[in-house]
This record gives C-alpha cells, sequence and structure tokens, in this order.
C-alpha cells in the first residue's frame, strides 16, 4: 500500500499588485519557484523548476522616481500653503493638512521602498514575467537567497570556467577539447 504523496511546503518570498487589479505573488518550492497571479475570479500559475533557471533580468523603471516627484511637489505645496497662513487653527488650513498627510505618508513609504524594476526570469522557453518582484531591494534578496538553491539543483561553475565557456562561444571554438583522431 502506496502512501499519500507529501503536500509541497512553500514560502512566499514576495507580493505586489498590479493597478489594484490583480494580486501577484512569488513562493519558494523545495526544488522550483511558483509565480502566481490573481484576479479575484481567476488564479494563473507558473512554476519554474531551479534547474531551469538560467538567469534573473531585472530592469530599473521610473516610476519610483516619478512618483516621488509628483507627490513632492503636492506635499511642498500643501505645506507652504499651511505655513503661509496667519491662523493655522482656520478651517482651510485644518482642511488643507487633511488632503496633505495621506500624500505625505505614500511619499514616505513610496521612498522607504527604494526603485521600482520589472523582473523576469531567464528560462530555456523564454523570459517569464514575475510582476510580484517590482522593487530592486526584493530582488537583490531574492538573487541573494536562490543562489545557493540554484547552484545545488544546478551545480556551481568556477568563474575561469564560465568565462572560458562565454569566450569560446564567441569565437566559434569549440568549449570542449575535440578527441584526438585514431589511425
Amino acid at each position: 500500500m502506496t502512501s499519500p504523496a507529501q503536500p509541497i511546503k512553500y514560502r512566499r518570498i514576495a507580493r505586489g499588485s498590479i493597478a489594484m487589479i490583480m494580486r501577484c505573488s512569488l513562493w519558494l518550492g523545495d526544488d522550483h519557484l511558483l509565480s502566481v497571479k490573481s484576479t479575484g475570479y481567476t488564479e494563473d500559475y507558473v512554476r519554474i523548476y531551479l534547474k531551469d533557471l538560467k538567469g534573473i533580468v531585472s530592469q530599473r523603471t521610473k516610476t519610483w522616481m516619478l512618483l516621488n516627484i509628483l507627490l513632492g511637489i503636492v506635499v511642498g505645496l500643501c505645506g507652504i500653503v499651511i505655513l503661509n497662513t496667519n491662523d493655522i487653527f482656520s478651517g482651510g488650513t485644518i482642511a488643507l493638512f487633511i488632503v496633505g498627510t495621506p500624500f505625505l505618508i505614500v511619499f514616505l513609504v513610496n521612498l522607504l521602498k527604494g526603485p521600482t524594476c520589472k523582473t523576469n526570469l531567464l528560462t530555456p522557453l523564454g523570459l517569464v514575467d514575475i510582476p510580484a518582484l517590482q522593487r530592486t531591494r526584493k530582488v537583490t534578496r531574492l538573487i541573494q537567497e536562490l543562489r545557493p538553491l540554484v547552484a545545488a539543483q544546478q551545480g556551481s561553475m568556477l568563474r575561469s570556467e564560465l568565462l572560458s565557456r562565454y569566450d569560446n562561444q564567441r569565437t566559434g571554438a569549440p568549449s570542449t577539447p575535440a578527441p584526438s583522431p585514431t589511425p
């Protein structure tokens, strides 16, 4: 009699959202990553085995900077108007303070989270978009966490060996020495 299969234990690595419409998360299993995209009605799953992972491609976006500029302008204008009033406790000043405070909170949270990025995982089948990884700090943490796991699945390669393989592919030379001909 066979025992039932052990359930896979997952640990959430990252989560995020796309325009408040879709929730995204990235989970780490024993030998794979699982990307989940959920709209509330449907869920899409993409499983990426660590043995097939070729690389992580992350490109910084301008979203962080633009959002900080816009929020900074709004917060700055609210602050200037509040500080230039004679009566701090007037109705207009209090209303402006109430309106400006959420902008200040979002500005500070965005500033603390750090730069934004677009992240893809490189697999043999192509690039897989991972919208849960939208901050460079999260990507850096993921790389540090995955490096030993991927090395355990794929084996590690010395830097000199990697560079020689790259040079051989670039020049067209065989990566392994050709066997000597036998007479």
